[in-house]
């Protein structure tokens, strides 16, 4: 069986700290990725020497895919869930992933009669990790979500959508100190590509290829 793309929210807020996994039910038929430098190349103005290479942090990178929902299939194995919200729990968990963990409303713990102190935690994104197959574990923010629910039950539920995902993988400068797994996981991100270019020179060299070039400096 083909491994399934997902979005880890680590900050759920919902059911404690467990983490809200979403398995892309099919995975897209195609990503578009934006490698972008944290800042543009400084330009020649006149006022001086500038060194364009210059950067003040790791590179960043953009993507944008497409995410099919149908439950049909689930309806059909009469799956109480769908049966009952079609497919909002999965959009609903999508969505939330763009709402900062202090604006959530719902603490199952807390409804359950928890002893713990009543906190305030700021409001700020919760940790997210794009996974996209073994090499690619990235910390991401979603910058954009566009559903278009094209089919719906007789209690109006969207039972078969599209939804057209952007998001923006975080660099460790943009993470929070105590995000240790999403610093991780740009790391090892990072690692595995210059794993694969140094393979790619190892395929170069195999092909020739590098003896037929020759540069003059």
């Amino acid at each position: 069986m083909p491994l399934k793309g997902a979005f880890i929210n680590l900050g759920a807020g919902v059911l404690g700290a467990l983490p809200n996994i979403i398995v892309f039910q099919f995975n897209p038929v195609s990503v578009t990725r934006s490698p972008t430098l944290l800042q543009p190349a400084a330009p020649c103005n006149g006022s001086g020497r500038s060194n364009a290479n210059q950067q003040p942090g790791e590179p960043s990178e953009s993507y944008s895919f497409s995410l099919r929902l149908d439950a049909t299939d689930q309806l059909a194995a009469s799956n109480p869930i769908a049966a009952a919200s079609g497919i909002l729990p999965a959009l609903s968990a999508l969505e939330l992933l763009m709402v900062p963990k202090g604006r959530l409303s719902i603490d199952l713990f807390g409804l359950a009669g928890s002893n713990g102190a009543h906190q305030h935690p700021p409001e700020r994104l919760p940790t997210i990790l794009f996974f996209w197959g073994p090499f690619r574990i990235m910390p991401i923010t979603i910058n954009s979500l566009s559903i278009n629910e094209t089919q719906y039950d007789q209690l109006l539920n969207p039972i078969r959508a599209e939804v057209s995902v952007s998001l923006k993988v975080l660099t460790p400068c943009q993470i929070d100190a105590d995000a240790t797994l999403a610093r991780g996981a740009y790391k090892y991100s990072q690692g595995v590509k210059e794993v694969m270019a140094a393979l790619n020179l190892a395929n170069t060299a195999a092909m020739g290829i590098s003896g037929g070039i020759s540069l003059a400096f």
